[in-house]
């Protein structure tokens, strides 16, 4: 019993924040129509109209872009004016809408991640869009606020959702403004990648060499029939070499750049939010990935990255959809790391779940009679199992290894085709709630799948109700 007088300690109030967006965000808003019509408006100069007749005045070129430009900054500024976003004691509410209103309201107990985009037009005006995204295909897009605002309302939003009891001027103490990154005072650098690291991995990857094949074949099919018809035909091979080289030449130089700009400074640091990743040089990205949302992680490493001793790492987050295939992305992605040594793996991976150790898991290897089914890959298809993560490995011209902890399991399933019944085989999945592949080992014993899946479904139980207690 409380002594008399007593009363328990005030708790930290929330000030209602309420503003707009950056007086510039017409201007960025409207730049991408503008482009499109003054590039149609000078083709239509340079080469002249269609029909025959003289192409457009100047006056009249300049009078449509001047009212392309007028009408777009009409409507953003309309948009501005009418669009506000309130934060307060529970919720961020967005409001917009000029004739028809419309408010969004998002409690912070809903939020799953926060993240900070700035694409060219806004980075060059030093501003930045919020992504809020609330699950269940529920996300607000806030543009533009200044890089610094942006950065400070993302964090007072991720430590709401932590069940902070912040206001935006203790997020605002906290808050640093990089220009080529998005660190704090008190963040943990994880991980850094090199542009020549991000160079490397594009020149011996399977991409690089799909594109040239891709201009190759061509040529190569030209030069023969050529040489079957005779010097005739032999005159076209030049032709066809230039035809086919320039724009080879100009697509791997658009290739090796787009990967290098994208994924430029690659930043892997530790919040207390969860963990921050921040890339690109032109448009940057900061996306922050709460662990307790991460579902598992995928490990892969190419035929040709092997010898170097290279990995990419995914991630499969709940909510933060597809896993991502083109690394010349700028947006939101599931990439953890775009390439890494052992080492770097390791401390990515140690980040997430602290203790684990890969190399000390006994792995399960398929057996002989599976080669039948995977002559090249059966003696890397495995699974190996410890007290908090299940991994699975398989893939020859690149090779997976699948990393799912046992509370995050939905489901185990296992299942046999008619020939692999027949070899006393058998393929065990694991699903999650994400969006990977399903992780999976493939043609192992039969009799060791179907104890597998009985174990890793008690498993996953226990590790659901130790998750509970915690």
């Amino acid at each position: 019993q409380e002594p008399q007088g007593w009363s328990p300690p005030p708790q930290p109030t929330v000030r209602k924040v309420e503003e707009r967006a950056h007086p510039l965000t017409p201007l960025v808003r409207g730049w991408f129509a503008v482009v499109a019509v003054a590039w149609a408006m000078l083709q239509e100069r340079l080469q002249g109209r269609t029909d025959g007749t003289d192409s457009l005045p100047w006056w009249v070129f300049v009078a449509v872009i001047g009212g392309v430009a007028a009408l777009g900054l009409v409507a953003g500024f309309i948009s501005w004016r009418f669009t506000k976003f309130i934060a307060d004691e529970t919720e961020l509410r967005v409001e917009s809408g000029w004739i028809s209103r419309r408010s969004r309201r998002i409690s912070y107990t809903r939020l799953q991640s926060v993240d900070v985009m700035q694409p060219l037009a806004a980075r060059l005006l030093g501003l930045a869009e919020v992504r809020i995204d609330a699950g269940a295909h529920d996300s607000t897009k806030l543009r533009y606020l200044s890089r610094r605002r942006a950065y400070e309302l993302r964090d007072f939003l991720m430590l709401r959702a932590h069940g902070a009891q912040v206001s935006v001027d203790v997020a605002r103490a906290q808050t640093s403004d990089p220009l080529f990154a998005d660190l704090g005072g008190s963040d943990r650098v994880i991980v850094t990648v090199p542009p020549h690291e991000l160079l490397l991995g594009a020149f011996v990857s399977h991409d690089l060499l799909s594109l040239i094949i891709g201009f190759a074949v061509p040529v190569a099919a030209v030069w023969g029939v050529a040489t079957y018809f005779g010097h005739e035909a032999a005159a076209a091979i030049p032709v066809v070499a230039l035809a086919g080289g320039v724009p080879l030449l100009f697509s791997i130089g658009q290739y090796f750049t787009r990967r290098v700009m994208s994924q430029f400074n690659f930043t892997l640091a530790e919040t207390q939010a969860g963990l921050r990743i921040t890339r690109g040089l032109t448009n940057l990205t900061s996306q922050t990935v709460p662990v307790r949302r991460i579902q598992s992680i995928r490990l892969s490493q190419p035929l040709f990255w092997r010898p170097l001793r290279r990995y990419r790492v995914d991630l499969e987050v709940l909510g933060l959809g597809e896993a991502t295939r083109n690394e010349s992305t700028s947006k939101v992605s599931t990439l953890l790391l775009p390439i890494g040594t052992k080492k770097q793996v390791d401390a990515a991976l140690a980040a997430v779940w602290p203790g684990l150790r890969l190399d000390a898991i006994r792995y399960v290897r398929s057996p002989r009679r599976a080669a039948v089914f995977d002559p090249l890959s059966y003696s890397w298809n495995s699974f190996g199992v410890d007290d908090n993560v299940v991994v699975t490995r398989r893939g020859w011209l690149t090779r997976h290894q699948s990393i799912v902890p046992h509370a995050r399991l939905q489901s185990v399933a296992a299942y046999q085709g008619p020939l692999e019944r027949l070899l006393g085989l058998a393929n065990v999945t694991f699903h999650t709630t994400g969006l990977l592949h399903t992780h999976a080992v493939i043609h192992m014993n039969a009799d060791l799948a179907r104890t597998l899946v009985y174990d890793e479904a008690d498993r996953a139980m226990t590790s659901r109700d130790g998750e509970l207690l915690r």
